[in-house]
């Protein structure tokens, strides 16, 4: 039988990682860098920019801007697709976690098993979103925009709370 402590852990832990989850995905799809001038905005996420003139938008993808690398480019292509299976596999452990809760007695493994794998993933898009916003080339005008610290935010919370779906409560 599970103790109170032990329930409220998982809850705790299915709580974290359904927010890591968002977290995550708004930062696959919010602009990490952001600004302009002249009428002019851009808007740079993992996968495209944004560039708005007045009520005009278009996007296109990263490759277009001339002072790209093409580690930057990889980085940003594979925290996207990272973004999603990691928020899909965070959402599980959270929905998992959430079971085990109500019912103590089933579930057998999968809770660790889906804990241990959106760690996995979350650590993955960690070290990828880092190293997206680390080898950065830099646009003048642009300052950092939300999405990076909800991508980065949501995987280092995905990360610990797959710690807190892991924990063993005291008996």
């Amino acid at each position: 039988m599970a103790t109170e402590t032990s329930t409220r852990v998982r809850w705790a832990g299915a709580a974290a990682a359904a927010l890591a989850c968002a977290l995550i995905l708004a930062g696959t799809f919010l602009p990490w860098w952001s600004g302009g001038g002249d009428g002019l905005r851009m808007g740079i996420g993992l996968r495209e920019v944004d560039l708005c003139s007045g009520d005009t938008c278009r996007s296109t993808g990263l490759e277009d801007l001339g002072q790209s690398t093409r580690a930057w480019l990889l980085c940003g292509a594979t925290g996207f697709g990272l973004g999603w299976v990691a928020a899909l596999f965070l959402a599980g452990a959270a929905v998992v976690a959430a079971a085990a809760a109500r019912r103590p007695d089933a579930g057998g493994a999968w809770p660790g098993r889906v804990a241990r794998a959106a760690a996995g993933l979350s650590l993955f898009a960690l070290v990828v979103g880092v190293g997206f916003a680390g080898t950065y080339p830099g646009f003048s005008g642009l300052s950092l925009a939300a999405g990076v610290f909800l991508y980065l935010g949501g995987a280092a919370l995905g990360v610990g709370s797959a710690g807190v779906l892991l924990a063993r409560a005291p008996a």
